[in-house]
């Protein structure tokens, strides 16, 4: 009697007897979570890269200056352009946002979090770019999501956090960009 092999079985999409590919769900949200920034952020923001950037120039590290020149007109781009709408979509054979589709194998486990007042599904990926997938999810019941995205990855109650996440919450915590005090 020859094995089956489990592990092949685990890696290949489930599709229904017929063989097709079928749409689950799909919805139009933005492409990340957006708020908009007030005007303290921004003088933070822009305090904080002058004082680097002053220490940095007496150091004469010219390059480090540019590089926070650079990161703070990032910083500012993405707080202050609202992002667009993409379509998201999940299917028997996986889950595509926008142009980019990633098949069920290729994706780990799911999770729920609140970010910019938006609920967001995260999805950790066993690729090394993108390691983790967002999916806003503005108009859509959590509850429904959860029971389709089961179907194909287990769930996660609390997810795993590396020390440069925790590290990162605590200095959003205690060390604010925004008045939080509205």
């Amino acid at each position: 009697m020859a094995k089956k092999n489990v592990k092949s079985d685990l890696l290949t999409p489930k599709i229904n007897e017929a063989g097709e590919v079928k749409t689950l769900l799909s919805w139009e949200a933005p492409s990340r979570p957006f708020r908009k920034k007030d005007r303290s952020y921004y003088t933070t923001i822009a305090i904080l890269v002058i004082l680097v950037c002053l220490i940095a120039f007496l150091f004469r590290e010219f390059l480090l200056m540019g590089v926070l020149l650079a990161l703070a007109f990032v910083s500012y781009v993405l707080a202050f352009v609202p992002p667009h709408n993409i379509k998201y979509r999940i299917s028997t054979q996986g889950i595509t946002i926008g142009e980019d589709f990633y098949f069920w194998h290729f994706l780990d486990a799911f999770w729920f979090k609140q970010k910019e007042g938006h609920k967001v599904l995260h999805i950790q990926t066993r690729l090394r770019f993108p390691a983790q997938l967002m999916l806003v999810l503005i108009p859509q019941d959590e509850e429904k999501v959860k029971k389709i995205v089961a179907r194909f990855l287990p769930f996660v109650e609390v997810p795993y956090k590396s020390w440069m996440e925790k590290w990162s919450e605590g200095l959003q915590k205690n060390f604010p960009l925004e008045n939080v005090n509205r």
